[in-house]
């Protein structure tokens, strides 16, 4: 009887293959579980919430604001400021104007521009609404055209909502044209597209909004 309980321990911690292996396996997996919830109990499951900054939309929009009166004086008075006359004077009065209208516009929102919690990642520039996590490939940050910096999230196409969805066939992909970053992070993210969210503005430093994503990220076990 001990012989046969000895062949029966053997078979069961088996070196390589069979139930053994599949032990093996099974433990491997559990450990691998526990370790990912080590990292998900470390990590800040609250969610990220960024509003726009009205102290920095509200510099970009000054000089704009500034140009408009100017522009706008000139014309009216026959000055000639810029050149090209008076036609010209005003199409950069509408421009400036128009511009610093959409600065404020921004600025004084009172609904979130990002929000990232448990169901997904919600931006409303882009307005893509809903990203869900099923659908995020890859996260990363970096600089892009102009300084400014931008959240890149590369994204199957197959997993998105239909907000987002139409987002994507719209994108006419020039972003990554012009900008390296956007462009080897793609590269990296095995060709899958990516939606490109401006961060620069938040009403948050882009340092911390780095250090929020990165604990976000680390909870949910997203590269």
């Amino acid at each position: 009887m001990q012989q046969g309980k000895d062949e029966k321990s053997q078979n069961a911690q088996g070196p390589k293959g069979g139930q053994g292996a599949k032990s093996d396996l099974g433990a491997q997996d559990t450990g691998e579980t526990k370790a990912r919830t080590r990292r998900r109990n470390k990590a800040n499951p609250d969610p990220i919430i960024a509003y726009n900054s009205r102290v920095k939309l509200g510099v970009l929009a000054t000089p704009c604001v500034v140009a408009s009166i100017a522009t706008l004086y000139g014309a009216a008075n026959g000055i000639d400021l810029i050149g090209g006359g008076t036609v010209m004077h005003y199409a950069a009065a509408f421009i400036g104007g128009l511009t610093a209208f959409v600065l404020l516009q921004m600025a004084f929102e009172s609904k979130p521009v990002l929000l990232i919690d448990d169901e997904g990642i919600r931006c409303r520039r882009p307005d893509v609404g809903l990203i869900p996590w099923s659908a995020v490939v890859g996260i990363g940050t970096s600089k892009a055209t102009l300084l400014r910096k931008v959240l890149m999230v590369a994204v199957d196409e197959t997993e998105l909502q239909e907000q987002a969805a139409r987002h994507m066939k719209r994108r006419v992909g020039l972003f990554a044209a012009f900008s390296p970053q956007v462009a080897k992070f793609e590269g990296k993210m095995m060709g899958y597209p990516s939606i490109n969210v401006p961060i620069s503005y938040f009403n948050m430093s882009a340092a911390e909004f780095e250090k929020q994503l990165a604990d976000k990220i680390k909870f949910h076990g997203k590269k």
